[in-house]
């Protein structure tokens, strides 16, 4: 039986209409409508093709440990659309998405708004109801163009940035990076992550044009020692003069450098942070889907990774975990553009398999063999992919899947009790 909230998440998805063109005069006349709620609290925007969701999630945990109310805002979401909006661990409650769309339907329709754009307005608003002190928001596509970008924030951070989503957002990196570059605002300073030449200069240039102050995180902090041990990392960084230790409840080097994007700019931003403050922030914040451990006998991890940027910093991660033999499952999405990544795959050592997923938005067994994947290789879905893993590796080789956000459902009701 359909509950309440089960129709009006049917409703807010329906929302979700293929070719809308990217704009923000429809958000903006609406939060304009319900009183610019986002204009209650400061708010710290993040841009970026890779580490912006993990990076936001680091800030707003370590502000909530150190005793600063704060909300965050990110996207997708992995099995329920109330994971976008939370404060700590806290997911926005379905009654007041329910009260919500139901006194704003009628202006969601003569607007036309989006899906995007309606949970948009439902964290600017939710936020604003809890009193929180803080939020970061996390772009959804792109910057220049995104809902998000309404915001007049207290700090922009640009995340790694690569090739993905080129038919919307360009088809060189210089175009991406000066679409993501489009969040950055006059007089509000802009921490960049670790980013090739091409992209800082962008950067640079978007900076000198509005007058904003740029700082590159690489020059501010240096990474001394990783170790990782089991599910978690070991890390040494040289900051601000003092050796700091920490132990990071993600892996990957990635997630060290999206570690020191958040540690330079809440200490950039003047937050009076100490060791043991950072550490309870991590210890507290919780972020699946990245190597995220399903099983432990065999192994089983689960990884977003669903761009060739992504896809290389799960391969390094798994190696750096000494994991270079296990096997991957590939499950795309429809609208990638998977050739980069197939390329990535062609040089991993241990079993590639791939599968299709419930949905129209898994990539196509034909589109698979039309890119030259073995159609041996294929299989019809998740639960038998995973049973030819075990066969190849005889029930010892550790397994992960990875490919979309669009799978974790799945995945969690398999090996989750």
């Amino acid at each position: 039986m359909q509950t309440e909230s089960d129709s009006v998440f049917d409703y807010i998805f329906g929302l979700t209409v293929p070719g809308v063109k990217l704009e923000l005069g429809r958000v903006k006349q609406f939060v304009e409508n319900i009183g610019n709620p986002h204009q209650a609290y400061p708010i710290i925007h993040i841009a970026g093709t890779n580490g912006k969701g993990s990076t936001s999630a680091m800030i707003a945990s370590i502000l909530n440990a150190c005793g600063s109310k704060t909300g965050l805002f990110t996207s997708p979401h992995l099995v329920k659309p109330n994971e976008r909006i939370r404060i700590g661990n806290i997911f926005i409650p379905n009654d007041f998405i329910v009260n919500r769309i139901d006194a704003w339907r009628r202006q969601i329709e003569e607007l036309g708004l989006t899906f995007f754009e309606v949970l948009t307005a439902l964290g600017m608003d939710y936020f604003k109801q809890e009193a929180v002190e803080y939020a970061v928001f996390e772009t959804g596509l792109g910057g220049r163009l995104d809902a998000t970008n309404i915001v007049d924030p207290i700090a922009c951070i640009i995340t790694a940035i690569s090739m993905d989503h080129e038919n919307i957002l360009g088809d060189t990196i210089e175009q991406i990076a000066g679409e993501k570059a489009g969040i950055i605002k006059a007089g509000k300073p802009v921490f960049l992550a670790k980013n090739c030449k091409a992209v800082r200069a962008v950067m640079e240039q978007k900076c000198q044009e509005v007058g904003a102050q740029l700082y590159y995180v690489p020059a501010k902090v240096e990474i001394l020692a990783v170790q990782v041990v089991k599910t978690k990392q070991d890390i040494k960084v040289a900051f601000g003069g003092d050796m700091l230790e920490f132990s990071l409840p993600l892996l990957g080097s990635h997630q060290v450098e999206n570690f020191c994007n958040a540690l330079v700019t809440l200490d950039g931003l003047g937050f009076e942070l100490n060791s043991n403050s950072i550490q309870l922030g991590l210890d507290q914040m919780s972020w699946p889907g990245r190597l995220q451990t399903l099983q432990t006998e065999p192994l089983v991890l689960y990884d977003v990774a669903h761009n060739p940027g992504g896809l290389e910093r799960l391969v390094e991660s798994l190696i750096q975990s000494s994991q270079s033999q296990v096997t991957l499952i590939a499950a795309f999405n429809a609208r990638k553009n998977i050739k980069p990544m197939l390329e990535i795959l062609a040089d991993w050592q241990g079993q590639v398999l791939f599968s299709v997923f419930p949905g129209h938005s898994s990539i196509e067994k034909h589109t698979l063999i039309g890119l030259g994947v073995n159609e041996a290789l294929i299989c019809p879905n998740l639960e038998e992919a995973y049973s030819r893993a075990l066969q190849i590796g005889q029930g010892k080789t550790s397994i992960c899947f990875f490919g979309s956000h669009y799978i974790a459902e799945t995945l969690y009701s398999m090996f989750q009790s």
